[in-house]
């Protein structure tokens, strides 16, 4: 039993004995000096019952009071607090310490799809995919901690009027004027090619697209290839393969891992089928001659326009694909839950796709969840740029973290860990709704809330436990015992992971599992401070406590896919 879960069994009961129907809730207490735990029910439900408050916080904490907790007190109005026995704190500790999963609390197994990345074909990753990797990373590694059957998907941007325009740009580039587009296209002239020469390709065909004559050859382009004209097919087939190795490489750097490398043209032949599908049943309509799907949904605008399907001239849009997409993955890999993981400006589009999804009956019994983030700001509060004012690249802004942790960490694979790791931990360490400013000394400070400042911690655990076996110390049978009150404090930290992990999966929130990780590190440097370990009189009992810090930072770090040094 956790130690939230004993305060709230010891409420439920109180609850009853009181005759209060509700269902009870606690929180870490605001004022550690009250208690470790806090019920602030009991204000609403006295309201309720036409009772005062206070005195009946006063029943419900003398019915709740058992041998768990050293004390159950009112304060204030009516907030009861507990206060766990300090035998109870080190027993769940020791209990903690022997679990190989830090009593996690495990998830009924869902077969999982984590939908994140988005890259497209022939553009080079920027900073919003710097998010997209890294917190749909961490999620993906949180949901397989909870027990989930998880499937991760980069769903690449390979399909549509921007292949177009891309083949236009290469036939531009290879001299064409006028006459057949196609024999201008070697498919043999991308292999030596660069995503950058690629990006240039695009730029080009982009811009020559304001010309509606030569957008208007775009979109027959586009319509040829995926009518499978083999040349373009080929031609297609060699830029996406060059993209692909590209953003993987970034990927690995990044240790974001995708189990399946599918695209938008992987929808491609599930499109006509669920189009005859939606129209036989009266699902789709037509309206202006393009083809639309009504859509409706708790949380979208009374006027949210219908989901476009097809264009008047039969071009498909990305929306299309994503529903599609969404139909494959429940159909074909039996997803009963899927999380996207986009910027805040997708939020109305993939609102509409999980809307048209349970209207046509493609999503029965699966569960559709958007993790949403905010945007990476400079410190004008614009979005983040290189310093000639261009989009920053996300190669660009790995290289600066890389290169700012090289000037304080000697070692360069440790300087690798650290500078990856203060990039990650930025981007998990707020709510990742809100976003955050791109400030590159702040975040590889070895000092506050940034990822060297936990990894240092880690590496100075260990390296206490180093010393310890050098010198023959070991942990006591790794029992956990409390001789000072800041060993207490960080105890009490460490104990909260289960809830926090809970909580971070619950809300699709890597920052609950960020914040546990500082606030461990934290007390962990008061109880350094406080508590010598290998000096003490019997060291054996504060080794085990560090055996457990470590192990709740380490996996901690491990969650928001951040590397550990045991050095640093």
């Amino acid at each position: 039993m956790s130690v939230k879960s004993a305060a709230l069994a010891a409420l439920a009961s109180a609850y009853e004995l009181n005759g209060l129907e509700a269902g009870p809730c606690v929180v870490r207490s605001t004022r550690p000096e009250f208690g470790d735990l806090q019920c602030n029910d009991v204000m609403r439900l006295a309201k309720s019952a036409g009772k005062n408050p206070r005195l009946l916080a006063a029943e419900v904490a003398e019915a709740a009071r058992s041998a768990l907790f050293e004390d159950v007190s009112v304060a204030g109005p009516g907030f009861v607090n507990f206060r766990l026995a300090d035998a109870v704190v080190a027993a769940e500790a020791t209990a903690m310490l022997a679990d190989p999963s830090l009593a996690a609390e495990k998830a009924d197994p869902m077969r999982t799809v984590i939908d994140f990345g988005g890259p497209n074909v022939a553009k080079a990753l920027h900073v919003g995919h710097l998010r997209s990797f890294v917190i749909g990373e961490s999620l993906r590694r949180i949901l397989v901690e909870i027990g989930h059957d998880v499937l991760s998907d980069i769903h690449l941007g390979d399909w549509g009027l921007q292949m177009g325009k891309l083949l236009l740009g290469a036939a531009l580039a290879a001299g064409w004027k006028a006459g057949d587009l196609t024999s201008f296209i070697d498919p043999l002239a991308f292999e030596a090619m660069t995503v950058e020469e690629l990006g240039a390709l695009y730029m080009s065909g982009n811009a020559a697209c304001e010309d509606e004559a030569l957008l208007a050859l775009a979109r027959i382009l586009t319509t040829k290839l995926q009518d499978g004209d083999p040349l373009l097919t080929a031609a297609w087939a060699r830029m996406r393969a060059i993209s692909l190795a590209s953003i993987s490489d970034t990927a690995e750097m990044l240790d974001a891992h995708f189990d399946l490398l599918q695209g938008e043209s992987d929808a491609h032949a599930e499109v006509a089928p669920m189009l005859d599908d939606l129209m036989a049943r009266g699902l789709a309509r037509q309206s202006e001659g393009a083809l639309v799907i009504d859509v409706s949904a708790d949380g979208l605008p009374d006027n949210v326009p219908p989901l476009l399907l097809r264009k008047s001239d039969g071009a498909a849009l990305y929306g299309t694909t994503d529903l599609a997409t969404l139909r494959q993955r429940v159909r074909e890999i039996g997803a009963r839950q899927i999380v996207y993981c986009t910027d805040d400006r997708q939020a109305l589009h993939i609102s509409s796709v999980f809307s048209a999804a349970r209207k046509a009956g493609y999503a029965e019994g699966v569960e559709l969840r958007h993790a949403t983030f905010g945007t990476v700001r400079g410190n004008d509060g614009r979005p983040f740029k290189t310093r000639d004012g261009s989009a920053a690249s996300l190669r660009e802004m790995i290289d600066l973290a890389l290169t700012k942790s090289s000037e304080k960490v000697a070692d360069s694979q440790a300087a690798t860990v650290v500078g990856l790791g203060a990039l990650k931990f930025a981007d998990l360490s707020t709510p990742r709704k809100t976003g955050y400013v791109f400030d590159i000394d702040k975040m590889i400070s070895s000092e506050g809330r940034t990822g060297p400042y936990l990894q240092y911690a880690y590496a100075r655990i260990c390296s206490i436990l180093d010393k310890a076996e050098e010198a023959g110390i070991t942990p006591a049978a790794d029992t956990v015992s409390i001789s000072h009150p800041s060993e207490r404090a960080v105890l009490i930290e460490c104990l909260w992971y289960p809830h926090s992990l809970s909580e971070a999966a619950r809300h699709l929130e890597p920052f609950e599992i960020a914040d546990r990780a500082y606030q461990v590190a934290d007390a962990f440097s008061r109880f350094y401070t406080d508590c010598p370990v290998l000096k003490a009189d019997d060291p054996s009992g504060r080794l085990a406590t560090c055996k457990l810090v470590a192990r709740v930072i380490g996996k901690c770090l491990e969650l928001l896919g951040i590397g550990t040094v045991r050095r640093m």
